[in-house]
């Protein structure tokens, strides 16, 4: 029989991943003038995603219908940041590709909340632009290894929202 843990510490482990590369990205792009492309803010939109969806987890009841609204919104932007984070890895490593200015950007930047908060939303940099790399990866490459950290991190919430009945 498993024994039922909590899930917010889980829960807060994959809400600071998704704040701190949110963080990190608005660090960069600010402090350095490295210029998100529009496969970046897919990947912001992505962790913004995981971000709410760890908080709602945490902070709902165990085993009702919000908490796996919540799971599938998680779910949903692991994968979908995974998805973009490891494509961007792939165009970098394919300089002959591009997503420069393209439709994608301009439907990103055409986005009623982007005016909003312009540093976090506009895409105004290009996908084949490499940065220095820290500690020997680029940007891209840490993304997708924060998107896999929260997928694990996902994964061990729900394990521990099960209880000793075997529900979640």
């Amino acid at each position: 029989m498993m024994q039922h843990t909590s899930v917010k510490p889980w829960a807060a482990l994959g809400f600071l991943i998704s704040a701190g590369a949110l963080a990190a990205a608005l660090f960069f792009q600010i402090s350095k003038d490295w210029f998100p492309c529009p496969l970046c803010i897919v990947q912001r939109y992505a962790y913004l995603a995981t971000l709410l969806g760890f908080l709602g987890l945490g902070l709902s009841r165990k085993g009702g219908f919000v908490a796996g609204l919540f799971a599938l919104l998680t779910l949903t932007g692991f994968i979908a940041g995974a998805g973009t984070a490891f494509y961007h890895v792939w165009v970098l490593s394919n300089p002959l590709q591009t997503c420069g200015v393209d439709p994608l950007q301009n439907t990103l930047n055409a986005l009623p909340w982007v005016s909003l908060w312009p540093d976090m939303f506009t895409a105004d940099g290009l996908c084949t632009e490499e940065y220095p790399p820290l500690l020997g990866l680029s940007l891209p490459m840490w993304s997708g290894i924060g998107f896999l950290a929260q997928g694990l991190v996902l994964l061990l919430a729900l394990r521990s929202r099960k209880s000793v009945r075997g529900s979640w």
